[in-house]
């Protein structure tokens, strides 16, 4: 009879271990399904308020861009253009040259005539960057916006007027290349670079002193 009764008691602490573990794990697998929801629906939280925020930024943004009528295009001053063009090159007249860039044509080239005029425009900062005049013998003269000379290019059969010309430089290409006129003078940041008949490009400084032959 003791062995019976142990026997039985050692069932029922069987049956009640399986029962315990059976209920700490239901318990376990309870929490770790809580935890999963809380964490998911804080994460679908966040994505719904990252989304709402990226469509209103869109719709913020979509109303920034107006539409206007070309005639609304920023008039010229100061170097702006009165119309978008996506040409570099704009062809113009020569009353709409500066003054400056006027009055030096007509006084070192008071025989020529104009043949165009065309002021070259950056197209993302709507502002004039030089103008170029070609003149009936065939040279090409550039001016900053400003007014002032850029760049003096001959053609063949016409010559730079002398007066254009620094003394320095002038001395210089007469004394060590004769018979090799200036085809082309241009204003550089330090000074200025000259291009001989030939091919030859010079490197002046500011007063008209010579500098290298630039290869």
């Amino acid at each position: 009879m003791y062995f019976h009764r142990c026997y039985l008691e050692l069932q029922i602490y069987k049956k009640i271990a399986f029962y315990s573990d059976f209920f700490f794990n239901y318990m376990f697998y309870l929490c770790c399904i809580k935890l999963y929801k809380i964490i998911f629906m804080n994460r679908f939280r966040k994505m719904v308020t990252v989304v709402t925020a990226l469509f209103a930024l869109q719709a913020a943004m979509a109303q920034d861009d107006v539409q206007i009528t070309f005639d609304k295009l920023p008039a010229k001053d100061e170097g702006i253009v009165k119309a978008y063009s996506p040409k570099d090159d704009v062809q113009i007249t020569f009353d709409e040259l500066p003054a400056k860039a006027q009055s030096f044509v007509k006084t070192h080239f008071p025989k020529e005539e104009v043949a165009s005029v065309w002021k070259d425009i950056e197209i993302e900062m709507l502002r004039v960057e030089d103008y170029t005049v070609a003149l009936s013998n065939g040279t090409k003269v550039e001016f900053l916006p400003n007014g002032e000379w850029k760049e003096i290019k001959k053609s063949r059969g016409s010559e730079i007027p002398a007066k254009i010309i620094p003394n320095g430089i002038a001395q210089y290409v007469s004394q060590n290349y004769s018979g090799h006129p200036i085809k082309k003078i241009s204003k550089e940041r330090n000074g200025y670079e000259v291009e001989l008949i030939g091919g030859t490009y010079l490197e002046f400084s500011r007063n008209g002193k010579f500098l290298r032959i630039d290869d």
